[in-house]
């Protein structure tokens, strides 16, 4: 498909069936990484502004429920995409890793809500960790080599601990050591 067939108004409906059809499959996922991977799926090299525009267009027209995510507070945050808004409320059932040799995603293109799912899976397997060990050991289990303090991966995994707290799925011990209140 050219830049110019997927920008014509003619093909919108077929255009948002696949944004829902990709949304489904992979939900959450930032939407950044849909449109790249749309793009890309129908052949198209380079993303412009106006490709961009078009498949914000495209989001919108489809409903897609989606949650803001900001790592640092200062910027306006990304856009994470939802099969269902109900979701974005609650812990992940699952967590992505990259395929064996494969570079991570952007922290920034990770949920916290998936990123949470990882921090009870690595607070389950460890038996409890302190806070500083278990943002290092659950960037590693997302395929982080190093969660330096002030790394986007570091600040989401930070989010993610604060998230599973805030979903009542972490305890802390009198030595503060993390541990999963119940297999989740």
């Amino acid at each position: 498909m050219t830049p110019e067939t997927f920008c014509d108004p003619l093909y919108t409906k077929a255009l948002a069936e696949l944004v829902m059809r990709i949304v489904q499959a992979e939900s959450p996922i930032s939407f950044d990484l849909l449109s790249s991977e749309m793009l890309e799926m129908l052949g198209i090299t380079k993303n412009s502004a106006k490709l961009k525009a078009r498949c914000d267009y495209l989001v919108k027209y489809s409903k897609v429920p989606f949650s803001m995510q900001s790592l640092d507070g200062e910027d306006e945050g990304t856009k994470i995409l939802w099969a269902d808004q109900a979701s974005s409320y609650c812990i992940s059932p699952f967590y992505r890793v990259p395929v064996l040799g494969g570079k991570p995603r952007k922290a920034s293109d990770i949920a916290v809500q998936e990123a949470a799912r990882a921090v009870l899976d690595t607070a389950e397997e460890q038996l409890g960790l302190p806070r500083q060990s278990l943002i290092t050991e659950t960037a590693k289990a997302l395929g982080f080599a190093r969660a330096a303090s002030t790394s986007d991966c570091y600040k989401l995994c930070d989010k993610a601990v604060d998230f599973a707290f805030g979903q009542d799925a972490l305890s802390i011990d009198d030595n503060g050591f993390i541990t999963p209140l119940e297999t989740n």
